[in-house]
């Protein structure tokens, strides 16, 4: 977001609109340097908990304006700035709960969270990147309800995302790889649709559609645009238009796919999805060298959660307890114990 110029009290008119909008939303902190405003305060590590709470309570307005004002005097506690730029992608994702409609719109928000991770990012908070990775992904989404996955797929986010760690990466080629070629990848968490995207993005080439199905459920602009991708009926439920899919192209059920949204088909464990029936592989062979080297090396919590996806897997497809025997080393998930 622009700041006002150092050499102005003033902004330029063609910013006047969109501060208007920040100041309607409690935003105004994250436009101005912060000794603009006040003397800088020593940071507060109670801020961000109460902040949290305050939004587990319902109260998320309440608490991105008690972070705004405090980051004002304390710019340089990441982790207010973390929480701060979650609360965004949050008002983000209810925007389009609530029809798309309203004022801040969805990408303003956007645009809020990704200058407070960013932030967050500068202070060496480890989930900043995380997350300013998730904005591009919901950025991405606003273009393809806009404009439709094929003229979407090939440029939302490219310039402006952050690189994610290689274990990340790696994990969405590996569920990317699983997939036949021309199949729709279900994705059943925002980890999972993250690492999915950026492979994606990375390899704009690979003729795997992916699918969040819950939005597919709950967002009609997106199950419109698609809809229109696998080529059924929008007004179908997710179940049923899946459904309609799977005679023409093979279904891949990540490891985080909540069963309840998927057809009853036979479906066939292969590498680290489940497939409702065979196709071409995918283009490479699965590697977990950047997961390894994170397990010894990495203190990131990601590490972890990007591990319990293989874990998953693993419950579904068995061959993968000696595949991943490096991975799992002396720790092997329930599946794959004696």
């Amino acid at each position: 977001m622009h700041a006002f110029s150092r050499q102005s009290k003033v902004a330029p008119p063609a910013r006047w609109p969109r501060l208007r909008r920040a100041v309607a939303a409690g935003l105004l902190p994250l436009l101005l340097p912060a000794a603009q405003l006040h003397p800088q305060a020593a940071i507060d590590p109670n801020v961000a908990p109460r902040a949290a709470a305050l939004e587990r309570e319902g109260e998320r307005h309440m608490a991105i304006d008690l972070l705004g004002r405090y980051l004002a005097t304390a710019p340089d506690d990441g982790r207010a700035w973390l929480q701060l730029g979650r609360f965004y992608l949050y008002d983000a994702r209810d925007w389009h709960l609530h029809g798309h409609r309203g004022e801040p719109d969805g990408m303003l928000y956007l645009d809020f969270a990704a200058t407070a991770l960013e932030q967050s990012i500068r202070l060496s908070v480890d989930s900043g990147v995380i997350f300013r990775g998730i904005a591009e992904v919901e950025r991405a989404l606003v273009v393809i309800e806009q404009v439709g996955w094929a003229a979407a797929r090939t440029t939302a986010g490219r310039e402006r995302a952050p690189r994610m760690p290689p274990f990340v990466l790696e994990l969405g080629e590996n569920l990317l790889a699983s997939c036949p070629a021309g199949g729709v990848l279900l994705t059943g968490n925002e980890l999972e649709a993250l690492s999915v995207w950026y492979g994606s993005m990375e390899r704009p080439f690979l003729d795997v559609l992916p699918i969040r199905p819950d939005l597919y459920a709950t967002d009609s602009v997106y199950r419109m645009r698609m809809a229109e991708a696998m080529g059924v009926d929008p007004a179908l439920p997710v179940q049923r238009a899946l459904g309609d899919v799977a005679p023409r192209r093979p279904l891949c059920l990540s490891p985080g796919t909540d069963s309840a949204a998927v057809p009853a088909l036979a479906w066939a464990p292969y590498r680290l999805v489940r497939v409702s029936r065979a196709g071409a592989p995918g283009p490479e062979a699965m590697s977990v060298n950047e997961l390894l080297k994170a397990v010894r090396q990495s203190p990131s919590p990601w590490v972890g959660d990007v591990r319990r996806v293989y874990d998953r897997a693993a419950s579904h497809n068995l061959l993968l307890c000696t595949s991943l025997l490096l991975l799992f080393g002396d720790t092997p998930p329930p599946a794959c114990r004696p």
